[in-house]
């Protein structure tokens, strides 16, 4: 009885085996990969959020009442509040506050009111938007 020689198997094997590792790198790179890059890329063209405090006020009941003004061309969206004074933060609070472009929109926050603080208030793709009453 005739077999197959021991060096015809191994390299049978090893090219079996490189061809396979091939199609699940290749799969991963075509499926879950360049998807994932390619919305990264879409995510960093979107037009950054420009906004700027206009106002902060008293809201009556103690807490700060802060006007913004989207001076960009995208959505901005706030949700995060700090009081700072000389360098420090000495509260932070939440709002709830979407301003459309070239809209100005006002959000009652969870941080007490004080004329000397400066007021940040940031969100959750990176906007950023400081002022003082």
């Amino acid at each position: 009885m005739l077999g197959v020689s021991e060096v015809v198997v191994s390299v049978l094997l090893l090219l079996v085996t490189v061809l396979l590792a091939s199609a699940v790198v290749l799969i991963f790179f075509n499926v879950v990969y360049n998807p994932a890059q390619s919305q990264f890329v879409l995510e960093g063209a979107k037009p950054l959020c420009t906004a700027r405090v206009v106002a902060v006020a008293d809201d009556g009941s103690g807490y700060a009442k802060i006007y913004i003004y989207n001076t960009g061309a995208s959505l901005c969206v706030f949700d995060t509040v700090y009081a700072v004074s000389g360098g420090a933060v000495v509260a932070r609070g939440s709002i709830d506050l979407r301003v459309e472009p070239g809209q100005v929109r006002f959000g009652i926050t969870t941080v007490p009111y004080n004329a000397g603080w400066v007021y940040r208030l940031t969100g959750p793709r990176g906007e950023v938007a400081e002022g003082r009453p």
